[in-house]
């Protein structure tokens, strides 16, 4: 019998790229901002330099990080990237930093029409209502985001890779939110986007794993429990199961 779904967060129920932009082109708007705050704090900083820098370190920490040897946190890599352009950041310019990187990126993010019928459905239906989301974002801004749209108040516990050094494809991430949940692995199932990361990571955890197709991520061997179009079909699949 199923008492919990688990969901991915970018690309299942919000949308963070609208635009379809290049990754590292996304990801260079919060990376601007950065720079125009650094600058009006008297920090000589070449964008020129920082986004190339930065461009080019991000892909291999973020494998890292999914391959469990190094967590990666923006923080971190905002640190890192500017005192490779002879910039030093304090802790409060850093958490600033931070901040501004999000805010542009944030106001991109759209949620999916049926996110919140979805979960609110689930909820009514008895289930427990998780998150596991691959993120270098502080979870504080995602849960900020999350309830801007009306999506926590249905979750029972939302989980952040950078926060817990933990990332999809890991066991452990799972069962780190089973145990939260109170849940088993075999009582669950986890809706992703990503198959390489949400769908093998869930089934190496025991869970039953559903696919969200999208355009962006083939299965490429990877074989879900189960294929959805939209958030909405997991009522009748939840039915069935």
């Amino acid at each position: 019998m199923i008492q919990a779904a688990l969901f991915d967060l970018g690309g299942t129920l919000l949308e963070f790229n609208p635009r379809r932009l290049p990754w590292l082109e996304w990801e260079r708007i919060g990376l601007a901002n950065v720079h125009t705050f650094l600058t009006a704090r008297g920090h000589t900083l070449d964008l020129d330099h920082l986004g190339p820098l930065f461009a080019s370190t991000l892909p291999g920490r973020w494998e890292l990080a999914a391959q469990g040897i190094k967590n990666l946190r923006l923080g971190d890599i905002l640190r890192e990237s500017c005192a490779a352009c002879g910039v030093i950041l304090d802790e409060t310019e850093l958490d600033e930093a931070v901040a501004q990187y999000i805010a542009p990126v944030d106001r991109e993010v759209q949620i999916y029409d049926d996110a919140i019928e979805t979960v609110k459905s689930l909820r009514e239906r008895g289930l427990k209502i998780g998150l596991i989301s691959n993120t270098m974002w502080p979870g504080e801004y995602h849960r900020r985001e999350m309830a801007r749209f009306g999506l926590l108040p249905y979750f029972d516990h939302t989980l952040f890779s950078a926060d817990v050094g933990l990332w999809k494809p890991q066991p452990e991430i799972y069962h780190l939110a089973l145990e939260a949940l109170d849940v088993s692995a075999e009582h669950a199932f986890f809706v992703g986007d990503i198959p390489q990361h949400d769908i093998a990571g869930a089934q190496a955890a025991g869970i039953k794993a559903v696919f969200k197709r999208n355009d962006s991520f083939s299965l490429d061997g990877v074989k879900p429990d189960a294929q959805i179009a939209h958030l909405s079909d997991l009522l009748e699949l939840v039915e069935q199961w």
